[in-house]
């Protein structure tokens, strides 16, 4: 697992899209997923190529760049709650509210600046190397054509920008970050130690997806060592870019 990091280090870099030139960056790769390739928004609501809704404004907007071509090869939202904007929900409460079953995990009860949620992970069909997936905005047990070793099956795109947003939601301090996702997913996850609490039944959303949360304490005591030497090294590298913009 250690030429995991390496490799990572080697052929990836993660970019927190701080000026509206970057941010549209982003907009244009889900554009290029959500829009083109998968039909999961309207192309006709965003002629400028940018796919974007009204969580954006209030939302982190992180890419994954991969270092020999300088080329965007992923994109995920973080998005905010605020004490200070108490009107200002998540997509997901919007959205699939109805999916969270309380007794799990109450999400009308939760304080606002307190959950985060990280969405629209998009990932450019040419970052996407294994056959036979279609309708997915990213895949995790993809092949990375440009990686030769025997870890090349590692998800390093989509592992890369959960924990950059992992990164940001530690620090920020929120108490949960949530998810809506495949549970095929959240069991991949947990086999490297990103142990998602699911919080309710699966439902229609873009395919079969269900609700899931996760805690500082929680992300950071189960990450098996190379995934936390990942996790670190973007922590370092988003934290160097905010206090030098």
């Amino acid at each position: 697992m250690q030429e995991i990091v390496s490799n990572f280090k080697k052929y990836f870099s993660v970019r927190l899209a701080d000026t509206q030139a970057l941010r549209q960056e982003a907009f244009r790769i889900r554009y290029e997923v959500y829009c083109d390739e998968l039909g999961f928004e309207d192309k006709n609501a965003f002629p400028d190529g940018l796919e974007h809704d009204a969580f954006d404004a209030s939302s982190d907007h992180l890419l994954l760049v991969h270092n020999s071509s300088q080329a965007f090869a992923g994109t995920v939202r973080f998005a905010h709650t605020s004490v200070s904007e108490p009107g200002l929900i998540l997509p997901l409460e919007k959205y699939c509210s109805h999916a969270f079953d309380p007794a799990l995990f109450d999400l009308k009860a939760q304080a606002r600046g307190t959950i985060a949620e990280a969405s629209r992970l998009a990932v450019p069909a040419r970052y996407r190397r294994r056959s036979g997936e279609t309708g997915r905005p990213f895949i995790f047990d993809g092949v990375r054509a440009d990686i030769s070793d025997q870890a090349r099956n590692f998800p390093y795109i989509a592992v890369g920008l959960y924990l950059a947003a992992a990164a940001l939601f530690v620090q920020q301090n929120y108490q949960y970050v949530l998810v809506m996702m495949e549970p095929k997913l959240a069991r991949a996850l947990t086999r490297i130690g990103i142990q998602f609490q699911q919080a309710g039944e699966p439902i229609d959303y873009h395919g079969r997806r269900a609700p899931f949360y996760i805690s500082p304490e929680i992300l950071l005591s189960n990450m098996i060592a190379p995934i936390r030497e990942m996790f670190d090294a973007i922590y370092i590298q988003l934290a160097e870019q905010q206090s030098n913009p």
